[in-house]
C-alpha cells in the first residue's frame, strides 16, 4: 500500500493522520467506569489522536460530558442486543475510519465486539471488576460476556495487577491477550483537599458506591452499631443510590442507628464530601480497583477496604490504611474504630496514600498505557490489510 511505513498506516489514511478511537460505555450513570472517561478522552496526544465516546443508554452524567464538550454520541437502547444499534454503531465505524474500539461494561463489551467483527476493527475490553461479579449478571449477559471475551476481543484490559490471572484460568483468556493499566481519576480536585478535617465536623466515616449486593453495605451498617455504641458522635455517610436504598433505610431504622447514618444518594460534589470525613470505608465483597477509593486516597484520606480485588495493590496494612477480611462485620468495626480513635494515624495514612496514588495511580500513566495499546493494535490492524492486499 503506497505510504506504508510499517509503523501506522490506517485504510487509506496518511501516516500524518490521528489514530480514531470510539469509546463505548453501556450507561452514562454514575459508576467507577464513567469517571475513567472523561480523563481518558481528554488526556490523549491531540496530535496522534481521536477519541469519540459512545452510549448505549442515557443517565445523569450525560450533563456533565456534555458541560466538558466531550465528543458524545447517546443511542437510546432499550436493549443493548438490538439490531438497530449494532447497525448504528457499525454505521458510525465505518463512516468515522475508527481505527480501535474500546469498550466498558458488559452490554457495551458484547455489542462493542461484535461491531468488531463485523467491521474488522480491533476491540479492547476493560474489565473493570472481577469474574465473579459476571458470575452475578442474567445468564445471557454471563454467557455472551465470555464467549465474546475468548473469541472476539483482541485484548481485555485489568484495572489492577494480579486481576487477569482470574479471567485466564476461570475464561480461558490468553497471557498474551491480557493487558494491565491501574485505574486512575484526574486527581487535581483531590490534591488540593487540605490533610486533616476542620475541628467543627463531627468524626465521619463515608461510603461511595451504588447500593448494591456487590458493596455490602449492610454489613456496613452491622459494623456502624458496633462503632455507634462505643463512639456515639461518629456519623456515616452513604454516598450513591441504588435499588437497595429502602431496605438499608429500614435496617438503619430498625438497628437504632438511623440519626448517625445519612443516605446522600448522587452526589457531583466529591471532593467536597471527602473534605468533610475522615475515614474513607469500603465493605464490599468484591472489586476490581475502586476508583472512589482512589480518589479518597488522593484527598489525603485514610482509607478501610476489605481485601478484594485490587485494594491489596492500593492499600499496604499499617501503611497507608486498613485491610479488612470481606464479609466480618467485627473486623471491619474494629478497623474503624482504630481509625477514628488515632487522630494522627489517620493524617499519616492519608499523607502516605496521596503520595501513592499520585505516584502509582496517577492520569498520566493511565492515559499513557492506552496510547501504546491503542496504537499497537492499530499498527497489527494496518499490517494485516496490507498484507491481505499483496496476497
Amino acid at each position: 500500500m503506497p505510504g506504508f511505513n510499517g509503523v501506522r498506516c490506517l485504510e487509506g489514511k496518511s501516516v500524518t493522520d490521528r489514530i480514531r478511537i470510539l469509546l463505548l460505555i453501556e450507561t452514562l450513570w454514575l459508576g467507577g467506569a464513567q469517571r475513567l472517561l472523561p480523563g481518558l478522552v481528554t488526556g490523549l496526544d491531540p496530535l496522534r489522536f481521536e477519541g469519540h465516546i459512545v452510549a448505549l443508554h442515557d443517565g445523569p452524567l450525560r450533563q456533565e460530558f456534555e458541560a466538558a464538550r466531550l465528543p458524545l454520541t447517546v443511542l437510546g437502547a432499550r436493549r443493548f442486543y438490538e439490531p438497530r444499534v449494532v447497525s448504528a454503531i457499525a454505521r458510525l465505524v465505518r463512516a468515522q475510519q475508527i481505527d480501535v474500539i474500546h469498550t466498558h461494561l458488559t452490554g457495551a463489551d458484547i455489542v462493542g465486539r461484535m461491531v468488531g467483527a463485523l467491521t474488522s476493527v480491533p476491540v479492547v475490553s476493560t474489565m473493570h471488576n472481577v469474574p465473579h461479579d459476571y458470575d452475578h449478571q442474567k445468564w445471557h449477559r454471563r454467557a455472551l460476556q465470555r464467549l465474546t471475551a475468548r473469541t472476539l476481543a483482541a485484548r481485555l484490559v485489568m484495572v489492577a495487577p494480579g486481576i487477569g490471572v482470574e479471567y485466564m484460568r476461570r475464561w480461558g483468556i490468553p497471557a498474551s491477550r491480557v493487558v494491565t493499566i491501574n485505574n486512575s481519576v484526574p486527581m487535581e480536585p483531590y490534591l488540593a483537599i487540605a490533610e486533616g478535617v476542620a475541628p467543627h465536623v463531627p468524626p465521619t466515616v463515608t461510603t461511595i458506591g451504588r447500593l448494591t449486593e456487590q458493596k455490602a453495605y449492610h454489613l456496613l451498617l452491622d459494623a456502624a452499631r458496633l462503632v455507634v455504641r462505643i463512639r456515639p458522635d461518629t456519623r456515616f455517610r452513604m454516598v450513591g443510590e441504588g435499588r437497595l436504598e429502602a431496605a438499608l433505610r429500614r435496617q438503619a431504622q430498625d438497628l437504632g442507628i438511623a440519626r448517625a447514618v445519612s443516605f446522600d444518594g448522587l452526589r457531583h460534589d466529591i471532593p467536597d464530601i471527602l473534605a468533610e470525613t475522615h475515614v474513607f470505608v469500603l465493605s464490599s465483597l468484591w472489586e476490581g480497583l475502586p476508583v472512589t477509593a482512589v480518589e479518597a486516597m488522593a484527598a489525603a484520606r485514610p482509607v478501610v477496604l476489605t481485601d478484594v480485588g485490587g485494594c491489596r495493590t492500593l492499600v499496604t496494612p499499617g501503611v497507608e490504611g486498613w485491610l479488612v477480611p470481606p464479609g466480618n462485620v467485627e473486623a471491619l468495626a474494629a478497623a474503624l474504630l482504630d481509625a477514628l480513635d488515632n487522630p494522627e494515624r489517620q493524617r499519616l495514612f492519608g499523607r502516605r496514600g496521596r503520595e501513592k496514588v499520585r505516584r502509582a495511580f496517577g492520569l498520566e500513566q493511565y492515559v499513557r498505557g492506552h496510547e501504546q495499546l491503542y496504537e499497537s493494535l492499530a499498527v497489527v490492524r494496518a499490517q494485516a490489510r496490507v498484507a491481505r492486499l499483496h496476497r
